[in-house]
């Protein structure tokens, strides 16, 4: 839970008013997969290269006054911790999209 709420909180918080953001998940061999989509203001590559820093934040405008930098570094850890991976795809201006996966009891 504390994954999704922080993907879905950066997905509103750097999307435009009336962006469409959209979640999706699926099985992948052992894993399940899910990815939260934006059509925020995306990320450099040199961003997405520091986004699970600790304290990094990829937006210095008003949009990202609320936070320390750290949601990304603690999603990271979470999702290492229960034996998945993330990966972040984005590109300026048109938005991003993270996906991470989680095993599959049993």
């Amino acid at each position: 839970m504390q994954v999704l709420e922080n993907l879905l909180g950066n997905a509103i918080k750097f999307s435009p008013d009336g962006g469409k953001i959209a979640v999706g998940g699926s099985a992948e061999g052992r894993y399940y997969r899910i990815t939260v989509t934006d059509e925020g203001i995306g990320m450099t590559p040199e961003q997405i290269g520091k986004v699970f820093d600790k304290f990094y934040r990829a937006d210095n405008s008003s949009a990202a006054r609320d936070g320390m930098g750290l949601g990304m570094s603690i999603v990271k850890h979470i999702v290492d911790s229960h034996g998945g991976g993330i990966r972040v795809e984005s590109e300026p201006g048109k938005g991003t999209a993270v996906s991470f996966t989680v095993p599959l009891a049993g």
